[in-house]
């Protein structure tokens, strides 16, 4: 297997952050949009159920700024929060965007999506690094980001694509194992009751 290392910002199509939502409360209407901020990117997931909704209706969302499946979201500001990562698995269930407080890149096709967000995914303690500003105000360094994250990759589609489909998989049997251990505590607390 031949490796190549190349910078981050060669190997993205689009590296920006989201918008600043209008926000409604009606999340039923043809116009509003699920926006994802910093809460919703946490434990390297994305919690689709912390997001808000911007109504599209009062500003125009520009297409870059639609998140789509593959694209990588990092957390761009905050103390303890600025660096968290987490990617688009699926095709979100409705239209997305990401707040502007949260960094969206977009493989290139020179790169495996997936195979990508693995590999920034374990790079999250550094990326955490490249925030800078005073307490309570840091930002993460989009320039910094670009040219200091070095990339190293399989030469060969193929290989990029197994690579991801062993990370997708593993992903999978911890979300079931998640899901399980969830009703076997919810059994646990329904049990507990009975005995008192």
């Amino acid at each position: 297997m031949s490796w190549i290392e190349a910078s981050l910002g060669d190997l993205i199509s689009y590296i920006g952050k989201g918008i600043a939502p209008k926000y409604t409360e009606d999340a039923s209407s043809p116009n509003s949009v699920l926006v994802l901020g910093q809460k919703c990117v946490r434990n390297q997931k994305i919690d689709y159920s912390q997001g808000r909704y911007h109504d599209k209706e009062l500003k125009v969302i520009k297409p870059a700024k639609i998140a789509a499946k593959g694209d990588i979201l990092i957390n761009a500001t905050g103390v303890g929060s600025a660096g968290r990562i987490a990617q688009i698995i699926h095709n979100p269930q409705r239209e997305c965007v990401t707040d502007g407080h949260v960094i969206t890149l977009r493989a290139s096709s020179r790169i495996n999506p997936y195979y990508l967000g693995y590999f920034i995914k374990s790079k999250q303690t550094v990326i955490e690094q490249l925030a800078e500003g005073s307490t309570g105000q840091t930002e993460m360094n989009r320039s910094r980001l670009q040219n200091e994250i070095l990339v190293t990759f399989p030469e060969s589609d193929e290989d990029q694509r197994r690579i991801a489909e062993f990370g997708l998989v593993i992903d999978k049997k911890i979300a079931q194992n998640a899901q399980l251990n969830g009703y076997l505590l919810e059994y646990l607390k329904t049990y507990a009751k009975t005995l008192y």
